[in-house]
């Protein structure tokens, strides 16, 4: 009775009933939008979070889930932030990684000022003052150029040309010389030839944008193997069957129970590795199918046996039980954990997973301060045991990092691939 007194006399003033009632309105009113304004909510959380990828890629997801469509970034039809558009939400170029807040504005103020881009053309002549390399190269990747109608490997081909050409204009309008045809100064775009060149291979190209968007959005690099795992008696869809307690707000599932046996097909996209008191490792395996993704624990006897499958993007095929904790997302406990390989994905891979005694070299003089910081940041979102040996500024940093197609293509949104070896 005195501690329940103490506990209280406490309570009274360490979170007084100003504050209590203040946060009820805001629970109520944050409940009523999710309910019957769930676009509009989800719109106004994302751009909150606008610059924080990990977060946006999160919420993306969680929109798969409840089926509302997910809009891709697009020139002319995206706002700078989220924005409900019909029966979805179209991603807003500044949700982009590396493009940059005020950038991106100055392109809307542009498109409101002096209507839609009529091509790639258009909207670089108009925009590449706003604009660096590796922020158009951004766009490209995440599918920003096409509704112009060309594929993403034929941008990418023209882009750092196209620039340079219309810097030439630009630097010739404001010198204000005549030349001996002097008089002809081009206030029209430049005609582009696009080379014909095939769009990048499937799993490249979900690559790149997963790079710049955090998701994937146009497809899925799983879509080319679900059909190999028709045997499965599981995938993640049916974790979105539930309702919750209205007494505890626990989750009550559907079409799973704890402690059933499952076994699921997906790709790995998050690994986390973790020492167990006894001096082992566990690890936290994050698989993803085309319906979301679930994680799977993997305790340290397994773990030894597998970890040599345990690869970034990596096609597996797993079994284990599955548990429901109180108050947390499911968890797969793992029996079993095998890499799915076909031909055609052994010839795909061969700059995947690292090969004994590869070197990630990155030659990254040329860049700013702050991108070189943002380029250690995101180096840091891939740990592994490849040794990645970065200049800059005069000094060598170096790294142990995983190697895979997402790290290349994240590496590719801040330098030029020329500036990128593996050996």
């Amino acid at each position: 009775a005195e501690l329940f007194g103490q506990m209280e006399s406490f309570a009274s003033y360490a979170f007084n009933k100003s504050h209590a009632a203040a946060y009820a309105v805001i629970a109520y009113q944050t409940a009523y939008l999710k309910k019957y304004y769930p676009k509009e909510f989800l719109a106004g959380v994302l751009n909150n979070r606008i610059d924080k990828i990990d977060e946006v890629a999160k919420y993306i997801v969680y929109m798969k889930e409840k089926n509302i469509k997910v809009l891709p970034p697009d020139v002319n039809l995206s706002k700078a932030y989220f924005s409900v558009q019909g029966e979805g939400l179209r991603i807003g170029l500044c949700a982009l990684r590396g493009v940059g807040v005020g950038a991106m504005e100055n392109v809307m103020h542009e498109r409101d000022k002096n209507g839609p881009f009529k091509d790639f053309s258009d909207f670089l002549m108009r925009c590449t003052k706003y604009l660096n390399k590796r922020m158009v190269e951004a766009l490209i990747f995440g599918g920003a150029f096409d509704g112009f109608g060309q594929r993403r490997s034929q941008y990418a081909a023209v882009y750092e040309e196209l620039m340079r050409r219309i810097a030439g204009i630009e630097k010739q309008k404001g010198s204000a010389q005549m030349s001996l045809f002097g008089d002809i100064i081009e206030e029209e775009a430049p005609k582009v030839e696009y080379p014909n060149l095939p769009e990048w291979e499937t799993s490249d190209l979900l690559s790149k944008e997963k790079s710049v968007l955090g998701v994937y959005v146009s497809g899925h690099p799983f879509a080319a193997y679900a059909h190999n795992f028709g045997d499965c008696n599981f995938h993640t869809g049916l974790l979105s069957d539930f309702e919750e307690d209205e007494e505890t707000g626990d989750r009550i599932y559907h079409q799973v129970k704890a402690g059933d046996a499952v076994t699921m097909g997906g790709i790995i996209s998050a690994i986390k590795k973790h020492n167990t008191k006894g001096g082992g490792i566990m690890a936290f395996i994050t698989v993803e199918d085309l319906y979301g993704s679930v994680e799977c624990l993997a305790f340290s006897r397994l773990y030894e046996k597998i970890k040599g499958a345990l690869k970034h993007d990596a096609v597996v095929r797993i079994s284990g039980k599955i548990d429901l904790p109180a108050e947390k997302l499911p968890v797969i406990l793992l029996d079993s954990l095998t890499e799915f390989k076909t031909e055609e994905s052994k010839e795909e891979r061969p700059q995947t997973a690292a090969a004994g005694g590869e070197t990630l070299w990155v030659d990254a003089r040329t860049l700013p301060e702050e991108d070189f910081s943002e380029l250690l940041d995101m180096l840091d979102g891939y740990p592994g045991e490849t040794t990645a040996k970065i200049l800059h500024g005069g000094k060598r940093f170096e790294a142990g990092v995983r190697l895979s197609r997402a790290l290349i293509a994240e590496l590719r949104t801040f330098l030029p691939e020329s500036c990128i070896k593996v050996v």
